[in-house]
């Protein structure tokens, strides 16, 4: 899944995930999960989980986002002015299909960060 988007200061994604029962017919299998962010020309990995089949529970993600917005002392990297692709990735380990469920995925900032990501959206519109 990805969405574009800017990124408030000090933002973290955060979600709860968790293994689902396989589909018909299949074994259990691992999976892993990644976060990450893209502009078009690169891609990094800012957090990753792998969930093993077995118990069933949630498990928390988290990536920092921080790096991705707000103003920064260079001539060239200007991150709030940069629309950046949030990426969420699954890949099942072991080669047997896997059911993962993404719950409650946010971005959450603290309230002046909030503050002045709704000012900044406000002025592009």
């Amino acid at each position: 899944m990805t969405w574009s988007l800017p990124l408030p200061e000090r933002g973290v994604f955060r979600a709860s995930v968790a293994l689902s029962d396989p589909p018909d017919g299949a074994s259990p299998a691992a999976v892993r999960l990644r976060v990450g962010v893209s502009d078009h020309r690169i891609f990094e990995g800012l957090g990753a989980v792998t969930l093993e089949p077995g118990a069933r529970r949630w498990v928390d993600l988290r990536a920092d986002l921080s790096a991705y917005a707000g103003w920064k002392w260079s001539l060239f990297y200007r991150p709030h002015r940069q629309t950046w692709r949030l990426n969420l990735a699954a890949d099942a380990t072991g080669g047997e299909p896997a059911v993962v469920v993404w719950g409650s995925p946010s971005i959450v900032t603290d309230s002046g960060s909030a503050r002045e990501y709704a000012i900044r959206r406000r002025s592009t519109f």
